[in-house]
């Protein structure tokens, strides 16, 4: 852990959004997400609104404790002064970083005040001017990406506490993928002994990324690094160019509690900054009123946080179905959102699965809207999750209910790593899971080495698997 006893002391204010995640047992982690900036210029990525970026995290109880007379509330705004050395009143907060960066970095917060964002900085993070993208050109996307595909498949991939998930070719290259995240540094016990390259197959088709939300650990693996700089307080991002040179889809907010973390922004402002066709960014927004968009293997649609959790961000983003040729059961993917919030769930009744990538790692959710998997079917469910996280993912409550649901003894867990079955010239273990829609298809695979060689090896259908076991969260010293 680094610390800041040799060096001058500093002291910095921010402006921060308060993300909260509870874990049921009376405490949870805190987010601040900071920027401290209004313009700022880099030599790669251009013009950006913000800048002076830091993002802190650290318990609710030790926040209480230290500093009781603040109320933490999600989506709240507040002035956050940040110093290197620790002081009498102050709580001590992790810099989260991304990338193969696994570095610890403590500051201290010496004081928070309620914040009201100008309307500017408010639009901005609202996304409010930025231009929307036609149905037609974001299922156009796809479908080029999807062309010569032969028989689909679906993968999950191992990345620890994070989601990525794509629609695979025969061969197991990514046409599209579905997220693309990768565990932040205070998960960083959670990755695969072995970083996934997801970029290892874009000589055959340079896949498109359909983002479910705007969360980071469903697209922190386009940062390529962070790096922390002690005499500003702030972290430098470096993005890998990689990710930014194809198309991100994405939704927009709708709700001012749903808007997008200084760290979205930057990212999202990388994107624009980054043209892959004449007047065409890497980013394409979600078109507004609109419920749905099918392209020739499924449809994405538009999630909606239920009565009980409008101010949920999980529950407003994309989910994707995969219904190749669009016929027969279809796999789904949620991202983070939970049942109730995917309107074809709760609005066709007939709908078949073959399999499903579980919401939220496994995490909480309404037991009652399980959906069941389609009898004869392979009825593979994912859950990405990684061993150890901090909030005791997948919950046995969930397990339970998924199982009960139909889906018992097809369960698998993305941190359950076996062998790679790859030919490589290192032995390595990963949990890469393989979804087929049928369970007489054979399973995909590469021929062409850029698969092990990106260690996005699946593991064989036939393979036995382990029983999946509820986490347990790691007890906190308060």
């Amino acid at each position: 852990m680094k610390d800041h006893d040799s060096m001058k002391y500093k002291r910095r204010t921010f402006k921060a959004l308060v993300d909260i995640e509870l874990d049921g047992d009376g405490d949870g982690w805190v987010t601040f997400d900071c920027f401290s900036t209004r313009k700022s210029r880099s030599r790669y990525y251009g013009e950006k609104r913000i800048g002076g970026l830091l993002t802190l995290r650290l318990s609710l109880s030790s926040l209480a404790q230290r500093l009781p007379t603040f109320e933490a509330s999600e989506g709240q705004w507040v002035q956050l002064k940040v110093a290197s050395h620790a002081s009498e009143n102050s709580v001590e907060a992790l810099v989260v970083m991304f990338g193969d960066n696994a570095e610890t970095v403590v500051l201290h917060i010496c004081g928070i005040t309620p914040l009201k964002l100008s309307n500017e900085e408010y639009k901005a993070f609202m996304l409010a001017y930025a231009p929307r993208a036609p149905e037609t050109l974001i299922a156009g996307v796809l479908d080029f990406s999807l062309q010569d595909s032969g028989e689909l498949s679906i993968a999950a991939y191992d990345v620890g506490q994070g989601n990525c998930n794509a629609i695979i070719d025969r061969f197991e290259h990514p046409r599209v993928f579905f997220d693309l995240g990768w565990a932040p540094n205070f998960h960083a016990r959670t990755r695969p002994p072995r970083q996934p390259n997801f970029f290892s197959c874009d000589h055959v088709r340079v896949a498109p990324v359909v983002l479910s939300h705007w969360d980071m650990d469903h697209w922190s693996y386009a940062i390529a690094r962070s790096q922390y700089n002690p005499a500003s307080l702030t972290t430098r991002h470096e993005w890998n160019r990689k990710a930014l040179a194809r198309f991100w889809i994405a939704r927009a907010p709708e709700r001012p509690e749903h808007q997008v973390s200084p760290l979205a922004l930057s990212f999202y402002e990388a994107l624009t900054n980054k043209q892959l066709m004449p007047g065409i960014s890497a980013i394409l927004l979600w078109p507004d009123d609109c419920t749905q968009i099918r392209f020739s293997e499924g449809w994405l649609e538009a999630c909606e946080p239920t009565m009980q959790t409008p101010s949920d961000s999980n529950n407003t983003g994309i989910a994707m179905f995969v219904q190749p040729k669009g016929q027969g059961p279809a796999i789904l993917m949620t991202g983070d959102a939970d049942f109730p919030s995917i309107p074809s769930l709760t609005s066709n009744r007939q709908l078949e699965l073959a399999g499903m990538v579980a919401p939220h790692h496994g995490s909480k959710i309404t037991i009652a809207a399980v959906p069941h998997p389609k009898p004869g079917t392979p009825m593979k469910l994912a859950l990405s999750v990684g061993k150890g996280n901090e909030y005791g993912h997948p919950t046995q409550a969930s397990l339970d209910a998924y199982k009960a649901a139909g889906w018992h003894g097809t369960a698998v867990l993305t941190q359950d790593r076996q062998v790679c079955w790859g030919n490589h010239s290192n032995e390595h273990a990963h949990g890469n899971i393989l979804l087929k829609f049928s369970v007489d298809a054979e399973d995909p695979k590469c021929g062409c080495w850029s698969v092990p060689g990106g260690c996005l090896c699946l593991t064989p259908s036939a393979v036995p698997t382990l029983p999946p076991v509820a986490g347990v969260k790691p007890r906190r010293w308060r």
